[in-house]
C-alpha cells in the first residue's frame, strides 16, 4: 500500500535525479561580477539556468545548448571563471578538459559537462541532493 509519505519520496527522487524533457540545467555566472562563481565556488542564491530557454549569442546560428561549460582564464595573475551554457561542441570534445596557453602569461581552461548542474562542484551537489531527499522522506515519515 502506498502512503502519501511514500509517494512523496517517489516523487522528490524522480526530481532530483531525471532531466526534465530535453532541456539542461547550468550555472550561469562570472566571477569578474560576482565572487561566488570563482574558485570556491558557492551555488547558494546564483543563477541557475535553463539553458533550453536562452537565447544562443548571436554570433552564432540558432542552435539546442547540450551542455554546461566552465571556463578558467589566468591572465597576467589575475583568474576569471565563467560558467554558463554550451551551444557547440568540438568534434575532438569528449565531455573533458582542454588548456590553451597564450603569450606566456595567458591560460585558459575549457570544461565541458552534460549533466544538470554538472559546471559547479558536482559531487557536493549530487551528495547534497541525496542528503536532502533522504531528510525529506525521513521528515515527513516523522510528522506523518
Amino acid at each position: 500500500m502506498l502512503t502519501k509519505t511514500s509517494v512523496t519520496g517517489v516523487l522528490l527522487t524522480l526530481f532530483l535525479f531525471f532531466k526534465f524533457g530535453s532541456s539542461i540545467f547550468c550555472y550561469d555566472c562570472n566571477s569578474a561580477f560576482d565572487p561566488r562563481c570563482g574558485e570556491r565556488f558557492d551555488p547558494f542564491s546564483l543563477g541557475v539556468v535553463n539553458c533550453s530557454l536562452k537565447d544562443p549569442p548571436e554570433h552564432i546560428e540558432p542552435v539546442e545548448p547540450t551542455f554546461c561549460r566552465i571556463i578558467k582564464m589566468e591572465i597576467y595573475g589575475n583568474v576569471r571563471i565563467v560558467r554558463q551554457c554550451g551551444y557547440l561542441k568540438e568534434e575532438s570534445e569528449e565531455h573533458t578538459c582542454r588548456k590553451q596557453t597564450g603569450n606566456g602569461e595567458v591560460f585558459v581552461t575549457y570544461c565541458t559537462c552534460d549533466t544538470d548542474l554538472c559546471n559547479g562542484a558536482p559531487k557536493i551537489h549530487k551528495n547534497m541532493a541525496l542528503i536532502l531527499a533522504v531528510s525529506l522522506i525521513y521528515y515527513s515519515q516523522n510528522i506523518l
